[in-house]
């Protein structure tokens, strides 16, 4: 059913080390996701259905599949098939188009409000029995078969067969409108050996044994956009069903069905899911769909997994931890709600890759939180391909899967800006308007834009954020900060502290920013100033009854997508840290000394603590190297505030020295 919003889902990959190799929990989902989905077929472009909007709203497909044949040697992929399609009328019409890809699908007939047909440039073309008026709902009929041939999209081999639709590929299986935009509820009855197992997407409504077949009849309850419409069977496959029990309402269970192969052991992930399903309902909201449920392939399906709707598939024996939970967050983002265009892929990868860390916090607190969160933005940084999250463009034209399901930027760049912004509201807001989004109803079932995500959790926030994630998301790349800062003594108890912030990235605009700047003053008190960065080269002046004595930009490092660097300025008082430096500050065992000296002047260096006593000199005669170059042993002293003077003959100049151990 078509809507207003949009947000996007994900299968498992690990780019460069097979699945075999992993544990049950180390794992990378949004890795293994990105890399599976980069070995997708893409369908080709074409005229026509490819626009966002069209004149009808697919409320259902009806698909009667028979692919007994395709369980046995030598795997046959070719079936007969009749698809309903049931829509509502938007705007008058009296054809229909519909994307079916010709060299995997041959129609032979239309029906009931079907009239005739043309099949060509993988245009399925249905002329209908008269002009329909806006709501109206009407019912064609297909009857089509799909050859025998590997299309990336039906898959049959050594007893499994399978379908693997993401973006595009629903067409190569059935007759659709193959966009995200357009969410229709399914009715999918196949015909399958007596031996095989089958799961799709809903309930399962009933399962008949005639002779040696077997007849399994899936209903989705949900709407679905075709790219998370799925079958996976197999001869002999395992099935365990375990249950999930609401705590804050004992009368219902949520049922989840494990498809593993033989000789799989899936147990692990059977207790995992439980207390993921409690972590992210949590945050998200009640889990949107009437069961859940993983499907372990075969070699064909060759990494990761992918998230449709309520039976996500995964690759052969990859029952790992990290992967699941990226899956098993696409329920709510990227199945319950679905991007409206390719644009709003960063929606679908963004969230999953961001609640994989979450589900980590659930246990490791913050601190594992943060470690994934700064191993995606490792990511990011090391693989920039250098285009921005969000492209109008992909609404209209579908871009190649290396592209679109790029690691570093639909992935991992996408999860720090969500990251980033609970940064921004602190945790009461952002969950909560995280919550808001996912529960609402608005939303809920639908699809959506970038725009509709923004504005809902601005009204939840109480405060516009388009400031923020409308640069983050439509520029390349990210800030370079070459920030400085200096303190001025005003008087006897009155300080300031000066900080110049300036952003010098040349292939990007300005990247606004709520900026964290830490001061430790030479009591060893601290604090944090907090300010909003809207402007390049901005100046911010903070006054202190006490003396500062050590800055630090974004100290905890929140800010995860950026280069920074920071120096003393040639003001108040450390104008002499042009002629000499010491470096590390803060130091905790050694400290190189750097001193620029006059010709033919002997130098004398003293260290000396907060209570006036020295606890280091140093006397140098007249020097041929220029700058002088020594350490100083500060690991046997306390931690604290030091001042290093150097004397010249001439003058006299101070450094700031901060130890802590």
């Amino acid at each position: 059913m078509k809507a207003l919003t949009m947000v996007f889902g994900c299968a498992l990959l690990v780019a460069g080390i097979h699945a075999s190799a992993q544990t049950v929990t180390d794992a990378d989902g949004a890795q293994m996701c990105s890399h599976k989905k980069q070995l997708l077929v893409a369908a080709p472009a074409v005229a026509g259905p490819n626009s966002p909007r069209h004149s009808f709203d697919v409320l259902n497909y009806t698909l009667e599949m028979d692919i007994y044949r395709s369980f046995f040697s030598p795997y046959p992929k070719d079936f007969e098939a009749m698809n309903t399609v049931r829509f509502r009328v938007d705007t008058a019409l009296s054809a229909i188009d519909l994307d079916a890809v010709n060299s995997s699908l041959v129609v032979s007939s239309v029906g009931l409000s079907g009239s005739t047909y043309t099949h060509t440039n993988d245009i399925l073309h249905i002329v209908l029995d008269r002009v329909y008026e806006p709501g109206e709902v009407v019912d064609v009929s297909i009857a089509y078969a799909h050859n025998n041939v590997e299309d990336a999209a039906f898959y049959a081999g050594n007893g499994h067969v399978f379908t693997d639709n993401e973006p595009e590929g629903a067409r190569h299986w059935f007759p659709c409108w193959d966009k995200p935009s357009d969410k229709a509820t399914t009715d999918i009855t196949a015909r399958v050996p007596a031996s095989a197992r089958l799961g799709s997407n809903g309930l399962l409504a009933d399962s008949t044994i005639v002779g040696d077949t077997l007849i399994y009849h899936w209903i989705s309850r949900d709407p679905l956009p075709t790219y998370l419409a799925v079958l996976s069977s197999r001869t002999d496959y395992n099935l365990d069903i375990i249950y999930w029990q609401d705590p804050e309402n004992p009368d219902y269970q949520l049922p989840i069905r494990f498809y593993s192969n033989p000789g799989e052991d899936a147990s692990w992930i059977q207790q995992r899911i439980l207390p993921m399903v409690t972590h992210f309902s949590g945050a998200y909201g009640e889990f949107p769909f009437e069961k859940d449920g993983y499907a372990s392939l075969n070699s064909q399906f060759t990494w990761g997994g992918m998230e449709n709707q309520s039976l996500t598939s995964l690759c052969q024996n990859c029952w790992y931890e990290g992967l699941v939970s990226h899956e098993f967050a696409h329920q709510w983002f990227g199945d319950m709600i679905s991007p409206a265009t390719w644009s709003e892929i960063w929606l679908n990868e963004g969230f999953a890759t961001w609640s994989e860390a979450y589900w980590k916090e659930a246990e490791g607190g913050y601190s594992a939180y943060k470690s994934s969160i700064l191993n995606r933005a490792s990511n990011y940084l090391g693989n920039n391909p250098g285009w921005p999250i969000f492209n109008p463009d992909w609404a209209i034209n579908t871009p190649p899967n290396s592209i679109l399901f790029n690691t570093a930027i639909t992935y991992s760049k996408s999860a720090c800006v969500i990251h980033q912004l609970r940064y921004i509201l602190g945790d009461e807001k952002f969950f909560q308007a995280i919550h808001d989004y996912a529960t609402d109803t608005n939303y809920r079932y639908k699809s959506v834009k970038t725009v509709d995500f923004i504005d809902r959790i601005s009204e939840s926030a109480g405060e516009d954020l388009h400031w923020y994630l409308d640069p983050w998301l439509n520029q390349p790349n990210h800030p370079v900060y070459a920030n400085e800062y200096y303190f001025v003594q005003l008087a006897e108890n009155q300080w300031e502290v000066h900080f110049d912030t300036r952003q010098t990235q040349t292939n990007a605009g300005f990247f606004p920013m709520d900026l964290n700047i830490y001061v430790l003053f030479t009591d060893l008190t601290d604090t944090v100033y907090r300010v909003r960065n809207l402007v390049n080269n901005e100046s911010f002046v903070f006054t202190s009854d006490k003396e500062p004595g050590f800055l630090s930009f974004d100290n905890s490092n929140e800010i995860v997508l950026k280069q920074a660097s920071l120096i003393v300025g040639l003001n108040g008082q450390l104008i002499g840290d042009s002629q000499m430096k010491a470096i590390p500050n803060p130091a905790s065992n050694t400290v190189m000394v750097s001193a620029v000296c006059e010709s033919a002047s002997t130098l004398e260096f003293k260290l000396i603590n907060t209570t006036g006593v020295v606890v280091y000199t140093q006397a140098f005669g007249k020097q041929q190297a220029n700058p002088l170059q020594f350490n100083i042993d500060v690991g046997h002293l306390p931690s604290g505030m030091y001042t290093l003077i150097m004397q010249s003959n001439s003058s006299t100049v101070a450094r700031k020295i901060l130890v802590l151990h």
